[in-house]
């Protein structure tokens, strides 16, 4: 009676609508924590993708050396380093520091070379939608020449028999103090400079010095130390090649180069035209202008592609290295071969050796492997010795005859056996047959089978006059062909294979 009235209280318990709200309740909240996070994830996938939508993108045209051009997609956040090494991905080239990207302006006739920690979107936008400038991907000695040689540019004044001479040891020291201090130092570079003057085609000599804020010239009848006036700063210009300026403008000479903001795409007043005696002046002050906008930046670059270059250096070295280890063995067995580059061929092994006797010697020529003339007679006796023919070479896998050592079958059918070799039995006297005046088919021709090299093949059935021995088994010859039309019935019943099963039986009995 107990546990009758607690079963009926669990009972009454389990089925309460207030229970069953209970128990309902971690079920309903999962589902809302479930729908919840599955919201949160689509706003931040719709974020994510609103993100991408506002970074902006170009179809950039990258033109090569031999005039050929490759099309990239650039966003705004890859910088000139990201392009490059997508393009030595597509051209396959040895990476090697001096390759660069670089933009040409044909009305200007400017040239300038792209820094690596730079977007390449930026320049790129300020470009007018009716310009035909370039984007050149090429090598240029002079864009990390300062690393290479510091000395040319920080020790310029120096003879130059100096400044070969110098060792690589000197040469690191002199860029660790000049860009791993505290701050960048400038190449103090001064000279006489020719400058065009505002929308004018003279050009003016004047006294210029570069310092880490900008280029500074000595006004006429002035103290180069005293009463400098400030040409151009660095902050918002950037420095190009000017490009056949002696016949445009009416230069000094072909080495020009040109100060401007990037957004100038035409001709203005706010262009400043230098003019250098020679190309190497024109290399020195355009290095020191980059070192002085651009500081330890520049260095970075460097090291960045240092580093690139030799991870792709070893790569080569390591894939040349593997490649040429199979050329260099088949040149060592070549030249212990033969005089026409061919080297001796081993004879070949069996696969399977079971301790027997090794096989014979290697075939002779197709030529000289020929069948037997038809009139040749063999010994059927068994312990004679018969002629082995020479084994083909054996492949793999090895067949029967091979792990067993018996010669491989011949290319040809082996002449019939001799008369005197034991021959089968002919077929039974066809006198137990009931049916009368019947005429034996003569038995058909045997087929010549192949037997093997040593085991010659079956005869021609004897004559019907030999006589068998108890010890051969008979055989049923094939059934006659009818001549005389069949007779009727007896009185007794039956049919003709029922007498001839009656006879084959009384035969039997008999024997």
């Amino acid at each position: 009676m107990i546990i009758a009235y607690l079963l009926f209280v669990l009972n009454d318990i389990l089925y309460h609508p207030y229970f069953t709200l209970l128990t309902l309740t971690p079920v309903i909240y999962f589902q809302e924590d479930v729908e919840a996070q599955i919201k949160s994830d689509k706003i931040k996938l719709a974020l994510e993708k609103l993100k991408e939508a506002k970074v902006k993108k170009l179809v950039v045209k990258v033109v090569m050396n031999d005039g050929s051009s490759k099309t990239l997609m650039v966003d705004e956040r890859q910088t000139v380093r990201d392009v490059l090494d997508n393009l030595f991905e597509k051209t396959h080239c040895d990476c090697n520091v001096d390759w660069s990207l670089s933009e040409t302006n044909p009305e200007l006739q400017l040239e300038r070379g792209f820094e690596d920690h730079e977007n390449l979107v930026d320049p790129l936008s300020a470009w007018t939608r009716d310009s035909e400038n370039k984007v050149l991907f090429q090598e240029r000695t002079e864009k990390y020449e300062v690393f290479k040689n510091p000395q040319n540019f920080y020790l310029w004044k120096k003879d130059k028999k100096t400044l070969k001479d110098m060792k690589d040891r000197d040469k690191e020291l002199l860029v660790e103090e000049n860009f791993c201090g505290p701050s960048i130092i400038v190449p103090d570079l001064e000279g006489v400079l020719y400058l065009r003057e505002d929308n004018k085609k003279s050009w003016k000599p004047r006294l210029f010095l570069l310092r880490a804020s900008g280029i500074y010239y000595v006004p006429k009848g002035k103290s180069k130390t005293r009463d400098l006036v400030c040409f151009v700063q660095f902050d918002n210009v950037n420095v190009y090649y000017g490009k056949e300026y002696k016949n445009k403008y009416k230069a000094p000479t072909d080495f020009c180069f040109v100060l401007k903001h990037p957004q100038i795409q035409k001709e203005s007043q706010y262009i400043k035209y230098l003019c250098c005696d020679d190309s190497w002046m024109m290399t020195l002050w355009v290095t020191g202008i980059r070192i002085a906008k651009y500081g330890k930046s520049l260095y970075e670059n460097y090291k960045t592609s240092m580093a690139k270059a030799q991870l792709t250096s070893a790569w080569n070295n390591r894939s040349t290295t593997t490649t040429s280890t199979p050329s260099t063995s088949s040149t060592i067995t070549n030249a212990s071969g033969k005089a026409n580059g061919y080297a001796p061929q081993p004879p070949e092994e069996p696969v399977a050796n079971i301790g027997i006797e090794p096989p014979p010697p290697p075939p002779l020529p197709p030529a000289q492997i020929l069948p037997p003339h038809p009139t040749v007679k063999r010994s059927p006796s068994p312990n004679a010795t018969t002629k082995k023919l020479p084994s083909l070479p054996i492949k793999y896998p090895p067949s029967q005859a091979t792990i067993f050592n018996l010669p491989a079958p011949p290319l040809f059918l082996p002449p019939p056996p001799d008369s005197d070799f034991p021959l089968p039995p002919p077929p039974p006297d066809p006198a137990f047959c009931p049916v009368t005046n019947r005429v034996p088919k003569p038995a058909p021709p045997p087929r010549q089978l192949y037997m093997g090299a040593d085991v010659p093949a079956p005869p021609p059935p004897p004559p019907p006059s030999f006589t068998p021995t108890s010890s051969v088994i008979k055989t049923a010859p094939l059934p006659p062909k009818r001549t005389t039309p069949m007779q009727a019935a007896p009185p007794g019943g039956g049919d003709f294979m029922s007498e001839l099963a009656r006879a084959m039986a009384k035969k039997r009995a008999n024997q």
